[in-house]
């Protein structure tokens, strides 16, 4: 599948809006977070979908912050690890049947 990614916002008859952001990022996709600045914050931006996290409070971290920011960090790694798992058993699989022909 080709890189993509998009937006969607859904209101409900209520009022009340859904945000939904999907990426499916190539190597365009840009991620940054510069440390030593009076703020926190991490972003992610492809395909004119952008992300912005920073903890409730950006210049002043509560304990649940660096709780929240240990999470997506545990999280970040598990995705970095099954995307090298899933890219070396397809890369096996596709080795194996060059080898086969």
């Amino acid at each position: 599948m080709d890189a993509y990614s998009y937006t969607t916002v859904t209101v409900e008859p209520d009022g009340t809006a859904t945000v939904h952001v999907s990426m499916r990022p190539d190597e365009q996709v840009r991620v940054w977070c510069t440390p030593g600045r009076d703020r926190a914050q991490i972003s992610l931006a492809h395909a004119r979908a952008d992300v912005v996290i920073t903890p409730t409070n950006p210049t002043a971290p509560t304990a649940g912050d660096v709780r929240v920011a240990r999470r997506l960090a545990e999280s970040f790694a598990t995705f970095a690890a099954e995307v090298e798992r899933l890219h070396a058993q397809n890369h096996a699989a596709e080795s194996a049947e060059d080898s086969a022909a």
